[in-house]
């Protein structure tokens, strides 16, 4: 059982104990850490606004359970029936396969075949582009919901390089 107690966020510690066939627990943060309610974020570059649920929001999103457990710490009748089932379940070592070499090697692949030339944002459209503007699904989220959410809802992943087509007037417009 490897246990996670909030920090660092995203860190590889998780996945190299699942990896290695152990379960990682972790809090629920509610609400989630942003830049919003959470010093870490503040000054950052980027903006997480509500989008850091636990210590480590893909595994508790694209592993899940069995071997990935988000429970509210602050709540011992929870805590307490997660590590009594957690202690009965017998998991084998698990590796996404984006994690495994040739996963890797996928994504370098993807990288460099797609790498956009001189222009960084071609116009929309254009077959420079990666991943294909063909591919992008718009949808409206619902104001308590990420765009992380929305996506996930209807089977998709939010992809941040269509934002650039997205974050325009005309296109709110619309």
């Amino acid at each position: 059982l490897f246990i996670g107690f909030g920090f660092p966020y995203e860190g590889p510690a998780p996945l190299e104990a699942i990896a290695n066939g152990c379960v990682f627990l972790q809090a629920r943060f509610n609400p989630p850490h942003s830049s919003l309610n959470h010093e870490f974020f503040r000054g950052k570059p980027t903006s997480r606004e509500a989008s850091v649920s636990s210590q480590h929001p893909y595994a508790e999103d694209f592993i899940g359970k069995p071997h990935v457990w988000t429970i509210d710490y602050n709540n011992s009748e929870e805590f307490e029936a997660a590590i009594k089932t957690i202690m009965r379940t017998q998991v084998d070592p698990y590796l996404p396969y984006e994690y495994t070499c040739e996963g890797m090697l996928e994504r370098i692949h993807a990288y460099i075949q797609h790498q956009v030339g001189e222009n960084p944002c071609p116009p929309w459209g254009t077959i420079s582009a990666w991943p294909p503007v063909a591919s992008l699904q718009v949808w409206v989220s619902e104001p308590q919901h990420t765009c992380t959410e929305t996506c996930r809802r209807h089977g998709l992943v939010c992809e941040p390089t269509f934002f650039r087509f997205l974050n325009k007037e005309e296109v709110f417009l619309q």
